[in-house]
């Protein structure tokens, strides 16, 4: 008899991971916004600590505008100053909270703007800086409103700013042109920002998304696998069994499993193993452990290319098949009796028909009457012998009968 014991393992590369329905393109949620900023800010304390630096050994400079130079030294340690006390604060409370970093974005925004002011028509470098606020602040404010209003606060600094030289110098008429590119490089920036944060955020959910769901079927297989009736073991290479599940625990009465080997655990499923990864064509026999009383078949399949790499063991506990093979035989010998029984009763019936008319004949000898007396309780035993087969073979529940043994003795006696 065969058996086929069907095993569904689920991957994660066989399931799709839809997207949640709360799940909002622009929804930073995701995204450790704490860490981004952490290293926005060490950013800032680099960048304040080399402007500082820079303005102060470009003070010993006569030729430079104090005023100017004032307020770069401003600006320098506005940033430098914030960022140290940000990282200060940092190390006791995260920094995520809105309000929070849109204020920081803004500071960020004056002190760029007092440290560039001094070269805004003439192009400093120093404005690039406002790129790198209006960027951070993309990745950081969960609001596009917010940070498209980072952009155009940095925006309108540039403009002001610009404006303010052109009023004051009138070799500056060129200036306003230059101003609206870097806006609008500045809007760009921003724009950018947003998107890929966007995508970014999306990606993020989809892997977040993704790994939960391998997990959970990694955790629904393993409670498959421990849960199935037939008995299932790992064996590695050299027959070192790396994992047995709760049914093949209690076929082989491992309970105090540990990593051992196969040959330890059974001598006689050892063997079979060998012998299939000889390249054994045969079944595995039937076998039975010495810790124990049933009998087990074994089946086998390789994990890796070749029989010689890990394998699985299927091990399925024989009694109840052989017990329903006998009940197969069994039934099937009550349908041949049963078969055989109508056979006898047909003859039979003619054989008893033929006595009862002989029975009637006026010329019968003196004799004649015992003999067809006996001929029809012979004819009736067997009769009733075959309804009683059919009884078996129908699986007519017993009738239960109160008899008198004083009366029904003698009569069985003179019976037979």
């Amino acid at each position: 008899m065969r058996m086929t014991t069907a095993i569904v393992l689920l991957t994660p590369a066989t399931v799709y991971v839809p997207m949640p329905q709360h799940t909002n393109r622009y929804d930073k949620d995701t995204i450790d916004r704490s860490r981004v900023f952490a290293v926005y800010n060490v950013y800032r304390l680099v960048i304040g600590s080399v402007l500082l630096a820079l303005f102060l050994s470009t003070a010993a400079d006569q030729t430079a505008n104090e005023s100017y130079l004032n307020q770069q030294l401003i600006g320098a340690g506005l940033l430098l100053l914030s960022s140290i006390i940000l990282a200060f604060v940092a190390t006791r409370t995260p920094l995520d909270s809105e309000p929070g970093i849109f204020a920081v974005l803004l500071l960020d925004i004056v002190a760029t703007t007092l440290i560039a002011h001094p070269n805004a028509v003439l192009g400093s470098g120093f404005s690039a800086l406002y790129l790198v606020t209006v960027a951070a602040a993309s990745m950081l404010l969960r609001d596009r409103q917010l940070a498209t209003l980072v952009a155009a606060l940095a925006t309108l600094s540039i403009l002001v700013d610009t404006a303010f030289h052109i009023a004051t110098d009138t070799n500056s008429q060129g200036g306003l042109l230059a101003a609206g590119l870097r806006g609008i490089l500045i809007f760009a920036v921003s724009w950018i920002g947003q998107l890929v944060t966007a995508n970014m955020t999306v990606a993020e959910q989809r892997a977040i998304d993704a790994t939960t769901e391998a997990e959970r079927l990694q955790e629904l297989n393993d409670e498959i696998v421990e849960h199935m009736q037939t008995g299932i073991l790992s064996v590695s290479r050299d027959s070192q069994v790396r994992a047995v599940n709760a049914a093949a625990r209690d076929l082989l009465n491992l309970s105090h499993w540990g990593y051992q080997t196969i040959e330890s655990i059974d001598p006689n499923l050892a063997l079979a193993l060998e012998e299939w990864r000889a390249g054994g064509g045969h079944r595995p026999e039937p076998f039975q452990p010495k810790t124990v009383t049933r009998t087990l078949l074994p089946r086998f399949t390789s994990i890796d290319e070749t029989r010689a790499g890990e394998a699985l063991l299927f091990i399925d506990d024989y009694t109840p098949m052989t017990q329903f093979a006998q009940a197969l035989k069994l039934s099937s010998l009550g349908r041949l009796t049963g078969s055989i029984a109508h056979e006898i009763r047909n003859p039979l019936a003619a054989v008893s028909n033929a006595v009862q008319l002989l029975a009637e004949n006026p010329d019968m000898n003196e004799s004649d009457p015992a003999l067809t007396s006996i001929m029809l309780n012979n004819t009736k035993r067997i009769d009733d012998t075959v309804n009683h087969v059919l009884e078996l073979s129908r699986r007519v529940p017993p009738d239960f009968k109160t008899l008198n043994l004083d009366t029904w003795i003698p009569g069985y006696l003179e019976e037979f």
